[in-house]
Parts: C-alpha cells; sequence; structure tokens
C-alpha cells in the first residue's frame, strides 16, 4: 500500500515536473534547432519512463535534510566567494582604439577607456580599478572645453581612463532652504529649468547653458547676468577623493580643498554633487533707444555702419 502511494505521488510530482521541463525547453528551442531539441526531450522523455524508480530515489535524496543543509552551506559558501572575488563591473573591449575630442574638435586624443558612472558607487570603481591598474583618470561633464582641459596627456593617452559625467544628471531642490542640489553632471538648462516651476533661478546665469554645472565650477567661470563669479553661490561640494572616499566640502569646512577644486580642472577630485543658493525669478523687459543717423553727421568714418544698422525695430522680452 505504501509503494503504491509513494508511487502514485511520485507520478504527479514527475508529471509537473516534466511540464515545467517542456516549458523551458519551448523556450530553449528559440535559440537552439529545431531537430536538436526534439531530442533532448525525447531523450529525457524515454529516460523518466525506464527508470521510475531512479526518479523516486533521487526525489527521496532531494528532500532529505542532511542533503538541503549541505546545500544551503555551499550556496552560503559561493555568495562569500563572489563577494571577495565579484566579477568585473565593466567587459573592456581592448580590440580597437579609441580617439575622444572636445568640442573644439583640434584635440583628438586617444585614450584606454572611457566610463560613464550613474552612481557614486561607479566612481568609486573606477578609481579603485585605476589605483590597481597603475592608470589615470580624466574627468569631463558636457566637454565643452576648448584646449584639451578634459583629455589626458598624449604621451601617456593610452594608459588612461575617461570619466564622462554627463549620466549624473538630477536635481533636488529644497523649498525650506530655497537650495538645489545637482550633480556633477547636469546642465545650466536643467537646472533653470527645474527651478522654474518653483519661481526660482540659478544666482549666476552662463552665457550657455549645456556647460556642466561641475565643469562650470572646475573652470572657476564667472557669469552674465550679475557682478559675482559662480562661485559666490556654491554652498558647498560633495566629492570623491583618490582613496575612493565621499566627503564634502565649504568654506567652513576644508577650505583649503574647497578653494582649491573651484578652479582646479579635476585635477584634486571628482566632483558629485554642488549645492548652490538660488533667487527669485524676475520678470524683465528688454527695450531699444533709436539713434537719429543724421544727428551723428560729424562721426563719418563710422556713418556707413549706423545707417545699416538704425533700424525702426521694436522688440520686448519676458523672462518669467
Amino acid at each position: 500500500m505504501t509503494n503504491r502511494l509513494i508511487y502514485r505521488w511520485s507520478k504527479r510530482i514527475l508529471s509537473i515536473f516534466m511540464t515545467q521541463i517542456k516549458s523551458f525547453f519551448s523556450i530553449l528551442s528559440t535559440s537552439i534547432p529545431t531537430p536538436l531539441s526534439w531530442l533532448i526531450l525525447l531523450v529525457l522523455n524515454i529516460s523518466f519512463r525506464l527508470f521510475p524508480y531512479v526518479i523516486i530515489r533521487s526525489c527521496d535524496i532531494v528532500t532529505n535534510r542532511t542533503f538541503i543543509l549541505i546545500s544551503l552551506i555551499f550556496i552560503c559558501l559561493y555568495k562569500v566567494y563572489k563577494w571577495l572575488n565579484p566579477d568585473p563591473k565593466y567587459e573592456l573591449d581592448f580590440t580597437g582604439d579609441i580617439y575622444l575630442d572636445d568640442v573644439s574638435q583640434l584635440n583628438k586624443t586617444r585614450i584606454s577607456s572611457i566610463f560613464y558612472p550613474r552612481t557614486v558607487n561607479d566612481i568609486q570603481y573606477l578609481i579603485g580599478k585605476a589605483r590597481s591598474e597603475n592608470k589615470t583618470i580624466s574627468v569631463r561633464g558636457q566637454a565643452h572645453t576648448m584646449g584639451g582641459q578634459t583629455l589626458p596627456c598624449r604621451k601617456r593617452s593610452s594608459t588612461n581612463y575617461v570619466c564622462d559625467l554627463k549620466y549624473m544628471n538630477q536635481v533636488e531642490y529644497d523649498q525650506t532652504s530655497q537650495e538645489v542640489l545637482v550633480q556633477a553632471g547636469t546642465t545650466w538648462t536643467n537646472v533653470i529649468y527645474k527651478l522654474n516651476f518653483y519661481g526660482r533661478s540659478p544666482v549666476v546665469m552662463q552665457s550657455y547653458c549645456t556647460f556642466s554645472v561641475a565643469g562650470t565650477l572646475s573652470v572657476n567661470a564667472h557669469g552674465i547676468t550679475s557682478d559675482d563669479a559662480i562661485y559666490n553661490s556654491v554652498i558647498s561640494i560633495e566629492y570623491i577623493d583618490i582613496n575612493g572616499k565621499e566627503q564634502e566640502c565649504s568654506r567652513e569646512k576644508n577650505q583649503e580643498l574647497f578653494s582649491l577644486i573651484i578652479g582646479g580642472y579635476g585635477l584634486f577630485v571628482i566632483i558629485t554633487r554642488v549645492r548652490l543658493m538660488t533667487v527669485p525669478n524676475i520678470k524683465t523687459t528688454l527695450e531699444y533707444i533709436r539713434l537719429q543717423v543724421s544727428a551723428m553727421n560729424d562721426r563719418s568714418f563710422c556713418y556707413n555702419d549706423l545707417h545699416r544698422y538704425s533700424l525702426n525695430i521694436k522688440f520686448k522680452i519676458d523672462f518669467d
């Protein structure tokens, strides 16, 4: 009676198992030639019919407590091994040459590899990899330099990694403090667009909004909407140092490094986030003053230019 019960249960379990196997091989058949997949299914079906006792004994072994315990120990040991010896995060292709340039298109340089980090952990991994392989790292935001400042030295270009921060572009606005926290690769376009929803604006605007925030700080740029330089609006800078540690500096904390990062062209650390002050949006109007050419007759040397540009045009631009 017991053997019959075991046989029935084993038959039911095997039917369920076979259903799963068929589903698996139906997926497998999409990548394996059809005759071969049929052959595999046929061999499995014959094996289950010829050796039912072996299948039953296999089920007994699998459900044994000792087997389960050994399996769990093996899985734990495997996880520990993978944690101590992680797989490479990036599969590098060294079969071809990689060349980069900046916006000038005059500084084409060969590099070893280029990385596009999305998180702080990605940058930390890159720093550790570069240190272990004795390679250097060049950092760029939107690659708007014109003198090759974001490109490696050509003498050591084959041993250089380039860290492109363009995908680190998140913007967070705090309505309580009226401060904005932006990632390094964020363009000023994204910052302005985000702040506009709250009726705010950056303290200092750039002539072009396609620059990255970290790139603007790295060259210590000024601006066009204020007498202040961009650094006047910086509250704090989050960065990753040469040891891969995430830290923060400001005018009160680590002042020397704070002054070196601004205008440092990425030579000291890799900037990850910047906290900036904001100001209310101001509605402005641009108007013209018309000059009569006849009143400038005594300036005959520029008469033609004045006549050319004295157009009766009135235009108005509103910045909300």
